[in-house]
């Protein structure tokens, strides 16, 4: 037995060291294929530098060696490089290639021309002066050439991008790029990234961009839990995936989701408690360098939670002693739940099976609670449901039983509570307030003797149809859910035993909100050469719940063929058509584009309009005219012109000189005509007339000058 051992010995360390050279030759096959063929083959170059994991192989040979430092490189040796390594090809005309990590080349040389087969990954070449260089990059092949006697050698990187698209950058020097289709010759630009298209042409690298397609502070409702919530984006240039984080806080010190895809849009699908997220967008190369980062962007989630019943709690053993015979017991009892603020109105189902498959009665209520229907002795089982505003369904409560347990009790029921304020009327607080003043209607009314809590109603119709219920165990309630208009309300006193009272007399709310005040319209004057439509400024006060307001004008005061706007804030644009007075007033209005209030006060929007004032003409005396006097006392003479139309004073100028250097009378004038009574010279006279607007600022020209002369009885005549 132990030979047999020692046999198993010998033969397991036979294998591993058959399995040491085989996994070597396989690493370095010089010693299966001599390195004497190597004398067959052309010599391009040398190692320079080799770092790390560097390899060689020849077409000829069957696999990779390392390939060292001062190693030789021969025709169509292919050089890869892994993980961190580089190395530096020398080749015998000068030229120096530098090999990035991850990057595979093969070179051969043809009619002294080198050659460069990139198949991935990135190089940078040296060209010495006067050399060329053929890159080769799957069906895509151009030329490179270092010019004669330049200051410095021609230094480029080329970088392969998985799209295959070789991009280009001169970092010095100056090198031709050679387009064998088209036998173009160009200028490399120097540090600025150029790409081969298919055409051969080269052409600038568009700078990696991303553009987010989901909006910044979305807002999402997740009924489920595990509902997808979608993010989309778009992106230029050479991208090779993306890195998508979210986290909770802005500075994403901790990242609750990173995921990584290559396609423009992705899904979280994890769970996520309501709250406030943030999310960014990384754009990572293929050499796995962040080229960009996106802007960070919030997210509002919220998770759309279930009701969860208070009352009555599980498995809750309700004995009630209540009126009426043992036979036809039945009694009342409060439902409450608690349900997230999102959640607006409920339904409730009652079974006397867990799984509901026979419903005995359900309801709804927009309040977290209910006042049940009077249900016999027996195991019941109670669940809510909650939608939003958006009609958006929760699931359904977990379900809880309770058990009404009935005793005949002879005990009147609770009285019912006495109003101390029968008939309330409330106006809203505007926006500044008094500090005291309430926010909302109080409701108030006495206390009763064993009641352990109240119900409060509120309904928009006597009979209380749809209303709002409420449960308070204080003897007052402030309704803050109040909307403007007349309001019904009762109070039910609910008694240690859980009877429920008669209602209360029946109270009224009336809530009034404040009517419009329709502030003073800025008249509108013009003096042009036509009348055009004009913009007339109006304001008025904002009014608590109003929604938008009417606007009404007509020129007629009682309005009776007015002209209709609608604005949704506290002032508008009011377009005149034409001249004249309007009569203007404002009604607020509801979200249902009812009244909300009386039309305001009636202002008046004057819209006048004239046109420019023009030169008067003159009447009498007629021009050149010859006036005898029979004395050289005062001349008692009148002049007289015609009215302009939209003048309010007229300026009267009388001189014994032509050009008015002279001026005997310089009057202001009312009417249109002027009685001379001061004594003026015999001889010529001149005299002219301009008129004025004195509210608008406006005076014409001078009218024309006209003339008359003075003669007395004596027939002398004086002429200046």
């Amino acid at each position: 037995m132990s030979r047999f051992d020692k046999t198993e010995k010998l033969i397991l360390l036979t294998a591993l060291l058959a399995l040491v050279v085989f996994s070597y030759f396989l690493y370095d096959d010089s010693l299966l294929f001599s390195k004497v063929t190597n004398a067959r083959l052309e010599l391009i170059g040398d190692v320079a530098q080799s770092k790390n994991d560097v390899r060689r192989k020849n077409s000829d040979t069957f696999s990779w060696i390392p390939a060292l430092r001062q190693d030789k490189v021969f025709q169509n040796d292919s050089i890869f490089t892994g993980e961190n390594s580089h190395a530096t090809i020398q080749l015998q005309d000068g030229t120096q290639i530098q090999i990035e990590p991850n990057s595979l080349i093969t070179l051969n040389s043809q009619n002294g021309q080198m050659n460069l087969d990139l198949r991935y990954g990135n190089l940078v070449g040296e060209l010495a002066q006067g050399s060329s260089l053929t890159v080769k990059s799957g069906v895509q092949e151009f030329k490179l050439e270092s010019r004669q006697n330049t200051q410095q050698k021609s230094k480029i990187q080329l970088k392969k991008a998985p799209s295959g698209q070789v991009g280009m950058k001169l970092i010095s020097g100056n090198l031709q790029y050679k387009n064998p289709r088209k036998q173009t010759v160009a200028e490399l630009p120097q540090n600025a990234t150029v790409a081969v298209t298919q055409k051969g042409d080269v052409r600038p690298v568009e700078k990696p961009q991303l553009f987010l397609r989901t909006a910044d502070k979305v807002r999402w409702l997740r009924e489920k839990p595990q509902d997808p919530l979608p993010f989309a984006w778009q992106s230029r240039g050479d991208i090779s995936r993306y890195e998508f984080e979210m986290s909770s806080t802005a500075d994403f010190n901790t990242v609750l989701i990173a995921k990584s895809t290559s396609e423009m849009q992705t899904q979280v699908t994890e769970k996520l408690p309501s709250g406030v997220y943030y999310w960014r967008l990384k754009a990572v190369s293929s050499e796995g360098e962040i080229q960009v980062q996106s802007p960070t962007q919030q997210i509002f989630l919220t998770q759309l939670g279930v009701p969860e019943i208070i009352t009555p709690t599980p498995a809750a053993a309700i004995n009630l002693t209540v009126k009426g015979t043992p036979e036809n017991l039945s009694a009342a009892t409060p439902w409450q739940w608690k349900a997230e603020p999102a959640l607006r109105d409920f339904r409730w189902q009652l079974s006397q099976t867990e799984d509901f498959s026979a419903v005995l009665g359900e309801g709804r209520s927009k309040t977290l609670s209910v006042l049940s229907p009077k249900l016999p002795a027996g195991t019941y089982w109670l669940r809510v449901q909650g939608a939003t505003a958006e009609q958006k369904v929760s699931a359904w409560s977990e379900p809880v039983s309770f058990s009404l347990n009935l005793t005949a009790y002879k005990e009147e029921r609770p009285a019912p509570p006495i109003l101390v304020t029968k008939d309330i009327s409330f106006q809203p607080p505007g926006k500044e307030r008094a500090p005291a003043s309430p926010t909302a209607p109080q409701l108030v009314w006495k206390p009763v003797l064993q009641g352990k809590s109240y119900q409060v109603q509120i309904a928009k119709d006597i009979q209380f149809t749809e209303s709002e219920k409420y449960e308070v165990a204080q003897t007052q309630m402030a309704w803050s859910r109040y909307r403007p208009g007349q309001y019904y309300y009762r109070v039910y006193t609910q008694g240690q035993n859980g009877l429920i009272s008669e209602p209360s007399e029946v109270g009224t709310l009336n809530i009034h909100v404040q009517g419009v005040i329709l502030n003073p319209v800025k008249a509108i004057h013009v003096i042009a050469s036509r009348p055009e439509p004009k913009q007339a400024t109006l304001s008025w006060n904002e009014v608590p719940f109003a929604k938008s307001y009417l606007i009404e004008f007509d020129k007629n005061k009682n309005f009776s063929q007015p002209q209709q706007l609608n604005a949704a804030a506290p002032s508008a644009q009011l377009t005149l058509a034409e001249p004249g007075s309007y009569h203007i007033r404002v009604q607020a209005l509801d979200e249902n584009s009812k009244p909300l209030t009386e039309f305001s006060n009636i202002e008046e929007a004057l819209y006048s309009f004239r046109s420019p004032l023009v030169s008067p003409t003159l009447v009498e005396p007629f021009n050149n005219a010859s006036i005898f006097l029979q004395t050289e006392a005062e001349p008692f003479i009148w002049l007289e012109w015609k009215k302009v139309p939209g003048a309010t004073v007229y300026n009267l100028e009388i001189s014994d000189k032509p050009d008015f250097s002279h001026i005997l009378i310089s009057k202001s004038i009312d009417g249109n005509r002027y009685l001379i009574k001061d004594r003026v010279p015999m001889g010529k006279i001149y005299w002219r007339v301009k008129a004025e607007a004195k509210g608008d600022s406006e005076i014409s020209d001078w009218s024309e000058k006209r003339e008359f002369t003075l003669y007395h009885q004596k027939n002398e005549t004086f002429v200046k």
